[in-house]
């Protein structure tokens, strides 16, 4: 076990000098100072047993309250030991066995991942010490100053910075110390990397810079290159990746016909980017998906709201479109769905700021209001705070007059 611990420490001090660059160009991105020496008494885990039971908890066919409870229980045995595990499950394996079970556990946490809550929203999490994360995203946790010693290692939220900081020393390894990455391992390590949220910023640049190049770009299909904006607009938002260039990304998009999903994806990534030189794609492809806003589910209606009240340049006829299909569907939202679907309805008014749409939409948008209003009487009593709010706010935008919906809705839209 000392061996091993040893080969480890190596390992992570090989990762941390390679990241000191990174850390030298951008000091307010900052590496974790938590000691990765266990003084856990737990037993070591197997880490390829743990990397076969979560996969296997995903594929089973249970209820998602019994997944949770397994999977959390699964990650909770993992992080007891996590370094001492690490350790004990690679000591006897030769790198490309290695590198196998790094790609192999970014990829079972990342499928199971959606089953973890955020450390930074747990009520215990200012308990934890080991929990604190020095991260710029919004927390309930104390505030760092960052002229202190203590530092940031873009570890993922949904665990301990040694489990955090050993995953992102995998990823540097499996993109940057593998001869053999190829484009096909880079896309399944960068998803992983957005799954998880690993902050890895130099690694995330070079799997990025080595996808978006002009060759890889001419060899990846159309269904390929929507998903590679799409992840990469992701790391963006949530990894704090700096935004890079994606002419040649987005010229591989415009060439060709994508579906109502693609076309509405690829808007989606522009929107999440804040790509400021992209109008003429925005009209380009809002434009061919003008066409296919029948095909919409609920879902595929809030984002291309989303996109149509915040996302300069949008199609008229696209956004008439996405208005007609929000009212036929109207009548099958949820509370959560009618709520999320006003707020971005309010947003669809001539004295919002910077929006044009409205104007040439008014027809749409004063047909769509008795849809909703209608929806929202069916549905009272069964809002939470938020959508109260969410549905008040789109009313008064629009200057609907509803007694019976403003005397139910505002006592819960005003209680904090």
């Amino acid at each position: 076990m000392w061996c091993g611990q040893r080969r480890l420490g190596s390992f992570l001090r090989g990762w941390a000098k390679s990241s000191a660059p990174w850390i030298a160009a951008a000091p307010h991105r900052l590496s974790s100072t938590t000691s990765l020496t266990s003084s856990s008494t737990a037993a070591p885990v197997n880490l390829s047993y743990t990397c076969h039971l979560l996969d296997s908890i995903c594929r089973e066919q249970q209820a998602d309250p019994v997944k949770r409870k397994r999977v959390r229980g699964a990650v909770r045995q993992m992080e007891s030991s996590i370094v001492d595990s690490f350790a004990a499950t690679t000591m006897s394996l030769t790198p490309p066995q290695r590198l196998d079970l790094m790609r192999h556990w970014l990829r079972s946490l990342a499928a199971a991942v959606r089953y973890l809550s955020r450390l930074e929203d747990s009520p215990r999490a200012l308990e934890n010490a080991e929990g604190d994360r020095f991260s710029p995203r919004p927390s309930r946790r104390g505030r760092h100053d960052p002229h202190e010693s203590e530092t940031w290692s873009g570890a993922s939220p949904y665990f301990s910075l040694p489990t955090g900081d050993l995953l992102c020393a995998c990823l540097r390894e499996c993109a940057m110390g593998d001869p053999k990455a190829g484009p096909d391992g880079l896309r399944e390590l960068l998803l992983c990397a957005v799954k998880l949220e690993l902050g890895e910023l130099e690694v995330l640049q070079h799997i990025v810079h080595v996808l978006t190049k002009t060759d890889a770009c001419r060899h990846q299909t159309p269904s390929e290159l929507v998903e590679l904006l799409n992840n990469v607009s992701l790391a963006v938002k949530r990894c704090k990746l700096p935004v890079p260039p994606l002419d040649f990304v987005l010229c591989g998009v415009l060439r060709t016909t994508l579906s109502a999903r693609e076309n509405l994806l690829v808007l989606s990534s522009i929107h999440r980017l804040k790509h400021t030189q992209a109008a003429d794609a925005v009209a380009i492809v809002s434009r061919r998906a003008a066409k296919q806003t029948g095909e919409y589910n609920l879902k595929d209606v809030v984002y291309a709201l989303e996109v149509a009240a915040l996302l300069p340049g949008c199609n008229e006829v696209f956004v008439a479109g996405v208005l007609t299909r929000t009212g036929t569907l109207a009548p099958r939202m949820s509370p959560k769905q009618l709520g999320v679907v006003c707020k971005y309805v309010a947003l669809l008014t001539p004295s919002h700021r910077q929006n044009t749409v409205a104007y040439s939409c008014g027809r749409e948008l004063r047909a769509l209001m008795p849809l909703l209003i209608e929806r929202a009487e069916r549905l009272i009593g069964q809002f939470r705070l938020h959508e109260a709010r969410y549905v008040l706010r789109c009313f008064r935008e629009h200057k609907v007059r509803h007694s019976l919906i403003f005397s139910r809705l505002a006592p819960i839209a005003e209680d904090d």
